[in-house]
Order: C-alpha cells, then sequence, then structure tokens
C-alpha cells in the first residue's frame, strides 16, 4: 500500500469516528436513555413475574428497537446531513452484529434459559458498550464496565436477585449516561 493511499484511508476511518462521536454526544443520550427504561422495565418485570419473562423481553426489546430507529432517523432529519443516516446504520450494524454472535453462542452453548443466558447477554452488551465507547466518548467504556460489574454481582448473589440487582444498576447506569449524554450534547450546542 503507497503512503498516500494509507494516509487516505485513515483520514477517512478518522472522519468516521468523529462523525460517530459528534452523533453519540448529540444524540446517543435519548437512546441510551431508552435502553436504560429497558433494561430496568425488561430485567426487573423478569424479577417480578418469571412467567411472563419471554414476553416482556419481546415488547421490551421491541418497543426499544422502534424508538432507537424512530431517534437515529430524527436525528439525521435535525442534522440535515446525508451522510448521518449511514453513520446510524454503522452504529445498528455494530449492535446486530453482537447480537448474532450472541446467538451463536447460545446456539452452540446450548443455553436455553437461567442465569447464564442472561449473564452471556448482559456481557456481551456490556463489551459492546466499552468498545463502542473507545471509538466514542470514554464514558461509554466505563458505561459498560459497570454494566458488567453488575451483571457478575447479580451472578455472584444467585438467582434470586440477578434480575433485580441487573436491571436496577443497568437502568441506572444507561439511563444516567444518557442523561449525562444529553447535557454534554446541550453544552457542545451552546
Amino acid at each position: 500500500m503507497e503512503q498516500r493511499q494509507a494516509t487516505d484511508d485513515l483520514r477517512a476511518i478518522r472522519q468516521v469516528m468523529a462523525r460517530t462521536r459528534q452523533a453519540t454526544k448529540r444524540y446517543g443520550g435519548e437512546i441510551m436513555i431508552v435502553w436504560g427504561v429497558a433494561w430496568f422495565l425488561g430485567f426487573v418485570g423478569t424479577h417480578l413475574f418469571p412467567a411472563l419473562a419471554h414476553w416482556i423481553w419481546i415488547v421490551v426489546n421491541g418497543t426499544g428497537m422502534i424508538l432507537t430507529v424512530w431517534l437515529a432517523a430524527q436525528a439525521s432529519r435535525r442534522d440535515g446531513v446525508r451522510s448521518g443516516g449511514a453513520i446510524w446504520r454503522l452504529i445498528a450494524f455494530w449492535w446486530l452484529s453482537l447480537g448474532v454472535f450472541d446467538g451463536l453462542l447460545v446456539w452452540l452453548l446450548g443455553l436455553d434459559s437461567g442465569i447464564e443466558l442472561s449473564l452471556l447477554i448482559v456481557l456481551t452488551i456490556a463489551l459492546g458498550y466499552v468498545q463502542f465507547g473507545l471509538f466514542t466518548h470514554w464514558l461509554i467504556s466505563i458505561g459498560g464496565l459497570l454494566l458488567a460489574a453488575s451483571g457478575v454481582i447479580g451472578a455472584l448473589l444467585g438467582v434470586d436477585y440477578f434480575n433485580l440487582v441487573v436491571g436496577i444498576s443497568g437502568g441506572i447506569v444507561l439511563g444516567g449516561g444518557g442523561l449525562l449524554f444529553k447535557r454534554l450534547g446541550n453544552r457542545q450546542e451552546d
């Protein structure tokens, strides 16, 4: 590879990272709030109504995905930038890829329910936040580490408390992180 081509490629990567970082600061907070509420409702709902857990998660995840797509579309329109949609598609692909890998692990490990399945999902999501934060904002990585810690602590406390611990702590981490990002984004616009 020629030096000029390498320089151009690095410049393109930096531009994508900068646009992703800007989009995350300006609009990612709203999406994190959505998923903080979803996380709280899903896990606490599962704790309170374990027989309905499957349906709770279908409703919570479906609603979260619809709201995320809607918020991303609104963000692209507010920016008035054509490439904004491309950024959101990359972010969606990021999370979809993690979901596919998680699904493969669930299938290969033969997990169909229980704390092991829940912990795998929590840790995969936490890893996604840690990695995503490396390219956007370090606070997102910290949030991912806190999600992972809450999952491990919940697992150590056992099945009786896992969903409650993870639901409350994850809701606070994601929802609170979203509020913080909204505040950071508002400061940036001032």
